[in-house]
This record gives structure tokens, C-alpha cells and sequence, in this order.
């Protein structure tokens, strides 16, 4: 059951009774090496995006104290 109003009550039995369509397995694993290649892109560019930052930090620190 829920605590707020608007949610509905739904029984034990009736959930345990509920039907779930699941994609076989070698498609979810599929999926998974999916979601994992993405990760680690995603890490590579944060890293490469730092990496810019810092040379951007140090362009703007060398032109504001006329080093450029």
C-alpha cells in the first residue's frame, strides 16, 4: 500500500501474480556492454574535457599577466 492518496493499493498476491515480458538474456547482456562502452566514453571525454580547462586556466593566466 502506499502512504499518500494518490497512490494505489496493490495487493501482495496481485503482484506476485503480475506477468513480466523480459528480452532474453544475450540481448540484455547486449545492452549491458552497450551501457558500459557508453561509460566509459563518457570518462574519456570528463578527462579530456579537464585536460581543456586546465590549458584554458593557464592561456587566460599567461595573457592577463602579459606572458602572451
Amino acid at each position: 500500500g502506499g502512504a499518500a492518496g494518490s497512490m494505489p493499493n496493490i495487493s501482495k498476491d496481485k503482484l506476485r501474480n503480475v506477468e513480466l515480458n523480459l528480452p532474453p538474456l544475450s540481448l540484455q547482456r547486449r545492452f549491458a556492454s552497450i551501457v558500459e562502452a557508453a561509460e566509459r566514453q563518457k570518462a574519456r571525454l570528463r578527462a579530456h574535457l579537464d585536460e581543456l580547462d586546465a590549458l584554458f586556466s593557464s592561456l587566460q593566466s599567461r595573457a592577463f599577466n602579459g606572458d602572451l
